[in-house]
């Protein structure tokens, strides 16, 4: 049996069909240009027809290609398909399944929020609606995460910390995750940014907030030199009992991929650095590389305009840094 796949639109419409020719693929796929997001803006691209979640499903089907109206809305109306059937089996005391509902609510509501821009006046009472559900939900059942509030040169970053599973009294490696451009520390899929396949195997995380209510509710915005940021967090850390001073590693991942070894190359303290889609100059690998992602880099960095964005993000490079990571590396694409 032949497999179909979503895919974005080719001419004549469907949204289920072949593989579109070259050349359609290319008029589909790369007309980024001002749309936040750009090209991220097509579910078909992750989405195929044996995808489990029929509400994904859903989204996938009636979604219009690289547009923002369209994204939101889709995402919002699953949200609060979700949010209504938790609040039902939480009011019928159902708590167990109200709080898998509540999580889903959280994970769709992040999804309409996560390209919109700064400038949208939806985007703050969608991120309320998201923390509305992320709470509910945790609220139900004994979450697997500490929460937690790091100091951070007069601010406050906050943080959920998952304690590894193992023997009371005993110290556990830790893996800190330092989010991407899309990061947001409330989610609602299973275990956030792969919390549970560490602790699965012995070691604690922490999810550290960049760009969630870090950067919409306190404007504190993305910095070159990330690993301020890391000295902050692993402060807190080695005061905790529980952690293994010795073996504090770090992950990143899109722009992430930049700040984890940039932190490795001045805090000592980490041990191990793990990146996917790692970056070397953020200006060169990603914003003149792919300029639709240039008014969201913007907005993170706290630039004004895109010729301020592009002169501040110059800074951040490895340039000159690279040979100061003395601890092992993992690079992933």
């Amino acid at each position: 049996m032949k497999r179909q796949f979503f895919m974005a639109p080719a001419k004549g419409g469907g949204i289920l069909g072949q593989a579109p020719k070259k050349e359609e693929i290319e008029k589909a796929l790369h007309p980024g240009e001002g749309l936040p997001g750009g090209g991220q803006l097509e579910i078909r691209m992750e989405v195929s027809s044996e995808h489990p979640d029929p509400d994904v499903l859903e989204v996938a089907r009636r979604f219009k290609s690289y547009n923002l109206e369209s994204w939101h809305s889709e995402w919002m109306r699953v949200a609060e398909k979700n949010e209504e059937l938790a609040a039902g089996f939480e009011r019928e005391q159902r708590k167990v399944t109200a709080h898998e509902f509540y999580r889903r609510a959280a994970h769709f509501y992040r999804q309409a929020l996560v390209y919109m821009p700064e400038s949208d006046p939806r985007m703050l009472p969608t991120y309320d609606r998201l923390k509305q559900m992320f709470d509910r939900a945790w609220s139900l059942v004994s979450p697997p995460f500490e929460r937690v509030q790091i100091p951070y040169e007069g601010h406050v970053l906050d943080a959920l910390f998952y304690p590894a599973r193992g023997k009371p009294g005993a110290r556990f490696p830790v893996v800190y995750n330092y989010a991407g451009a899309d990061g947001i520390l409330l989610r609602g899929d299973e275990g956030g940014a792969g919390a549970n396949q560490y602790v699965r195997r012995g070691m604690s995380f922490i999810d550290v907030d960049g760009n969630g209510g870090t950067l919409r509710l306190k404007k504190l915005y993305a910095p070159a030199d990330s690993e301020r940021v890391a000295k902050a967090v692993i402060d807190y850390l080695i005061r905790r009992p529980d952690v293994d001073l010795n073996r504090i590693a770090i992950h990143g991942s899109s722009m992430g991929g930049y700040s984890a070894p940039r932190c490795a190359t001045a805090e000592k303290r980490i041990k191990a650095v793990a990146v996917w889609s790692g970056a070397y100059s953020l200006r060169e690998d990603i914003f003149d590389y792919y300029p639709p992602i240039q008014d969201r880099l913007r907005w993170l960095i706290g630039a004004r305009d895109l010729a301020e964005a592009r002169k501040k993000i110059a800074e951040f490079t490895l340039e000159g840094r690279a040979d100061r990571i003395e601890c092992p590396l993992l690079v992933g694409y």
